[in-house]
């Protein structure tokens, strides 16, 4: 398989990977999120998103500095995904106002992709509008299984 080699080639790449995540969650948004500075792209913008009827797109969107949050922090230090069944139980993870007013996340799976030189180059996340919830093992495995398909898929820059 030939690498990908533009951000549009990424994006398309990604989408049915956010698509069944979303199928298999009940996601009202999932994302991938890379930085690729190559090909102008930053964790403050989502590389590729897919939406529920009615969810805010985060697309046009690059008003909060991603790497700054308390949640995106926990994944650097931790390098696993980060489970949020209600993004207002602990404040030390809060993710940014913002990503709760605007975009109406109350709940959110995080998954970080780690290159072979250990850099957090970017996240795959599913969000969700409805209140608390726990999330079942099966939904974890979703994530992870995306998080995987999306490392995998040929051009996403493991190396910088």
């Amino acid at each position: 398989m030939i690498a990908t080699t533009d951000a549009a080639a990424l994006r398309a790449a990604f989408s049915p990977i956010l698509a069944t995540l979303m199928e298999q969650t009940g996601a009202i948004r999932c994302t991938v999120r890379l930085d690729y500075p190559a090909l102008g792209l930053s964790v403050n913008v989502p590389c590729a998103e897919v939406l529920a009827p009615g969810a805010a797109s985060m697309m046009d969107n690059s008003a909060v500095d991603h790497r700054r949050a308390r949640s995106v922090r926990w994944i650097e230090k931790n390098r696993r995904a980060l489970i949020q069944g209600d993004v207002f139980a602990d404040p030390d993870l809060a993710p940014p106002p913002a990503l709760i007013r605007i975009f109406g996340t109350r709940s959110q799976m995080v998954a970080p992709l780690v290159g072979r030189d250990d850099y957090l180059f970017g996240w795959v996340s599913a969000h969700f509008a409805e209140g608390p919830r726990v999330f079942e093992p099966a939904i974890i495995a979703a994530l992870e299984a995306a998080r995987d398909a999306v490392r995998d898929t040929p051009g996403v820059p493991l190396d910088i």
